[in-house]
Order: structure tokens, then sequence, then C-alpha cells
């Protein structure tokens, strides 16, 4: 049902009711009687109109998304920017909440693909309990396989944070991306 049948059935009912209303109460040959009810009429249907909107605004209200503190590769326990091709990296970002954040962040390391659309490569969903100023590293473990070259630029990683829908992606440039050799 749409907004519109919904607050037309809304004004049918409520007339019907102030209709048999005035007469039962006898009011409804007097014209004054009438104008003011037909008042009353209109402020109840401004009423149902208006106060769903107002209480969903009031109610809703925009949740702070966790901060990437910091985001980088590590292999054998060290910060690195280029990495050989099928080599084990550790995939860190680390992540520190304004407010209490409850819910998934969603991880993923994607390909940089020269002239047309990246790839998810590795994907994984970390359940987050937070509480205000707590960080959590979110580790991802991958194995590069493919070299970059002219198509392939190399890797980036990439946030959704899914309670409050806002996204996060790795600075477009090399580093902190990972470059990858053959």
């Amino acid at each position: 049902m749409t907004a519109v049948t919904m607050l037309f059935s809304e004004i049918t009912s409520i007339s019907a009711f102030f209709s048999v209303y005035l007469r039962l109460s006898g009011l409804q040959h007097s014209r004054r009687n009438r104008a003011q009810a037909l008042i009353l009429i209109v402020i109840i249907i401004i009423g149902v109109a208006i106060v769903p909107v107002a209480l969903s605004v009031f109610s809703s209200r925009q949740r702070a998304s966790p901060l990437v503190v910091e985001a980088f590769w590590q292999t054998d326990d060290q910060q690195v920017s280029t990495t050989a091709s099928g080599r084990e990296i550790h995939a860190h970002v680390i992540v520190k909440a304004t407010e209490e954040y409850v819910g998934s962040i969603v991880v993923k390391v994607r390909k940089d693909i020269s002239l047309w659309p990246d790839s998810d490569y590795q994907t994984a969903t970390f359940p987050v309990h937070l509480a205000a100023g707590e960080q959590e590293d979110l580790e991802l473990n991958f194995r590069p396989d493919e070299a970059s070259n002219s198509r392939l630029r190399g890797y980036f990683l990439e946030l959704n944070f899914k309670v409050t829908g806002a996204t996060w992606v790795m600075e477009n440039s090399y580093p902190p991306r990972l470059r990858v050799t053959s």
C-alpha cells in the first residue's frame, strides 16, 4: 500500500468518525459547529501526516564508522610495500571506534587493474564490538597470484562497515598499495 493510499484511507476513516459524531451529538445543522469540526479534522490529518515523519527524523541519528588508524602489508614480521608472487602476505587494518560500534566489517583485498574495474581477490568478514576509543587489528592473510604488470598495477585494501554503510579505500598510490614481483 502506498503512502498516498494510506493517507487517503486515514482521511476517510477520520471523516467517517466525525460525521457519525456530529449526527449523534445533534450538531449536524449548525454551521459554526461544522466549521469547528472541519478545523479539528484538518488538525488531526496534519498530525497524522507530520508525527511519523518528525519521529523518524528525531529518532534516526547517524552512527559513526570506526576510523582507519593504519593499513599495511606484512611478511616475515616486517612491513612491506613490495613482495614476490605466491608469498604469504598479512594485510593489517587497525580501526579505532569514536563511539560504540557493534557490527561487521568486511575487509577486501582487491586487484588494482588498469583501465578496467578493480576486482575482489580475497574477502573476510569480521564481527566487531568496540567501545568508544578502543582499537582492533583486522588481519587478512593471502598469497598474491599475479605479479604487477601493465594490466595489474598491484593490490589494495577496501573496508565496508556494514552497520553504517560506509566504505574506506586505501590511498591510490604505491605505497601504500602493494606491488608484486614475479
